[in-house]
């Protein structure tokens, strides 16, 4: 049996391409010594990023042709030609001749609607366009029903939805029909650019970025939702009790940066926050390690890439009280509504050191726990697509 995987995240794509990395690091080492394992990309600058982690990957397009199959497939008249005469797209006919049996589409894409006759594996990393539906990135300009008419009508079709999280396979059952059984809780793990042997030593990212330790960290896409306004609040607060803290925003621009950044003019904050856009892999552990603390205000959820990254490093983590789910005891709660909390929650970290360490503590106990699930989901995982080669044979 052969399983290609479809890597749609630029690097620059943030959190979608470290999950996304992790998810193709994983099913390597799952398929070695039992199945073939090829990656496709559209994006060729991703071939050289697998390299490094002895992964090869092929380009590959969507094309106008496939997103017409696709458009035509909810006619009846368009199936009936369609099932006479096996008429799939390009990107179908592609896999195909790679002996292609299931595709794993790496991130929340519609792109299993150029499938035909290939099963495949899906993945759904929040459902927040019905959680928090006032946000622009999810409900602007048709965004809202684009997701809407993806979920409905593409997993229950899935071999496999893999979600983030049980409370997400729950939603994604309950809101979409998909059954229950059909999808598979795989937590996230930190990204391997973290590891000590692959990251660029600390003293010299901060001399990279003329940074001083010490600063409060924010590594998150400049989205509405992310919750910048609200860090900057807090410190417009503590600066009117006389507390001047620093804050280190890394991320590339999805909209909001110049919102935030007249936030910043407006207020005078230009000398204690300072902007790094978008940064190497490489360089981030050594931004984790100069911080004091992580702070993720974030209104989407259920689960985020940078708490699993604070413990690791074994950094204290503010996070929004409504994901205490995910992060446990291993954070300090704050209402993302409320920069008062924040505000009190950033001198609790500088204030308390004695009260602050048993956070790192309880991190490392959360990653501990979610790895244990992790080997567990993983190993569901391989039975699974050990079922579906024992099936494939029956028409293969």
């Amino acid at each position: 049996m052969k399983i290609i995987a479809v890597l749609e995240s630029k690097i620059t794509g943030g959190g979608a391409y470290n999950q996304a990395l992790n998810a193709i690091i994983q099913m390597h080492r799952i398929c070695e010594g039992r199945f073939e394992f090829e990656v496709f990309s559209i994006h060729a600058g991703n071939a050289q990023e697998l390299e490094n982690f002895g992964i090869g990957c092929q380009l590959v397009k969507f094309t106008f042709l496939d997103r017409l199959v696709a458009s035509l497939a909810g006619r009846p008249w368009w199936r009936r030609i369609q099932s006479r005469m096996k008429i799939n797209g390009p990107f179908e006919r592609k896999i195909v001749q790679h002996k292609c049996d299931l595709v794993y589409f790496l991130t929340q894409s519609s792109s299993m609607q150029f499938l035909q006759q290939t099963n495949f594996i899906t993945t759904v990393f929040d459902l927040c366009h019905r959680d928090t539906p006032e946000f622009p990135e999810v409900s602007n300009f048709g965004i809202f029903q684009t997701r809407e008419s993806h979920f409905k009508n593409n997993l229950t079709q899935a071999l496999i939805v893999i979600t983030e999280s049980k409370r997400l396979s729950d939603l994604v059952a309950r809101r979409y029909g998909v059954d229950p059984e059909r999808c598979l809780a795989m937590p996230m793990s930190a990204p391997p650019y973290l590891q000590d042997d692959i990251s660029t030593d600390k003293s010299l990212v901060l001399k990279k970025y003329h940074l001083d330790e010490g600063y409060f960290f924010y590594p998150a896409q400049f989205w509405a939702h992310k919750n910048h306004i609200r860090i900057l609040e807090a410190l417009v607060q503590l600066r009117d009790e006389g507390i001047l803290y620093r804050v280190v925003f890394v991320g590339g621009d999805k909209g909001n940066r110049r919102h935030i950044k007249k936030f910043v003019s407006q207020n005078a904050l230009d000398e204690h926050v300072q902007f790094l856009g978008f940064v190497p892999a490489a360089d981030m552990r050594g931004l984790y390690e100069g911080s004091l603390a992580v702070v993720m205000p974030t209104y989407f959820g259920p689960t985020n890439l940078p708490p699993l990254e604070a413990w690791l490093v074994r950094k204290p983590l503010i996070y929004s009280s409504h994901l205490q789910e995910h992060s446990g005891n291993a954070a300090i709660s704050v209402d993302p509504d409320d920069a008062g909390e924040l505000a009190v929650a950033m001198k609790k970290c500088v204030q308390n050191g004695e009260a602050i360490a048993p956070l790192v503590e309880h991190g490392t106990s959360r990653l501990r726990h979610f790895e244990q699930i992790r080997d567990t989901a993983e190993k569901e995982l391989t039975n699974r697509l050990l079922q579906f080669e024992v099936r494939l044979r029956c028409w293969k």
